[in-house]
């Protein structure tokens, strides 16, 4: 019985140090074979014109805008919703999709529950102005749109909206 012992640790012995005279397995190849990549092969990224355009996305001819945590039309955007509203009359097979919209500030229930007072408002003025239900649909957004690089006022403001998507 010592004999078998004594083979059986002897056994496992050489079985680990096979084990350890293996290198170590890895799934990235080592340092050297791996591609270098340079900050000049990086796309660049530049807040200022990030900003820029998500501006320049926004449509500002078919959106009504908002004061910070606002909810209240003033007369330019009322002025305007008239102007939609005798689109809509001209043609009563179009149909308008309010899409409330709201810049990155507070939290994402904040941000819906504004957008959909923002819609409610707009939808209120095209009522007003003769528009049946069956004409306007609505969605709620929130600041899900919004792009980070959107940090200065003047695209908060633009973000801060509701816009009148136009289908047939």
């Amino acid at each position: 019985m010592p004999t078998t012992k004594l083979v059986i640790v002897l056994g496992a012995v050489l079985l680990l140090g096979a084990c350890a005279a293996q290198p170590p397995v890895s799934e990235a190849p080592p340092p050297e074979t791996q591609p270098v990549r340079s900050d000049a092969s990086r796309p660049a990224s530049n807040p200022a014109q990030e900003e820029k355009a998500a501006m320049a996305a926004v449509d500002v001819d078919n959106s009504v805008f908002f004061a910070s945590s606002g909810n209240t039309i003033d007369a330019e955007g009322r002025q305007r919703l008239l102007e939609h509203a005798a689109r809509l009359k001209a043609d009563p097979e179009l149909v308008v999709t309010l899409v409330g919209h709201a810049d990155h500030l507070g939290s994402r229930s904040y941000n819906l529950a504004i957008a959909e007072q923002r819609i409610n408002a707009v939808f209120a003025v095209l009522r007003g102005a003769g528009i049946p239900v069956t004409q306007i649909r609505r969605e709620a957004v929130g600041s899900e749109e919004v792009s980070p690089a959107c940090r200065s006022p003047q695209c908060r403001k633009l973000m801060r909206r509701v816009q009148l998507v136009y289908q047939k």
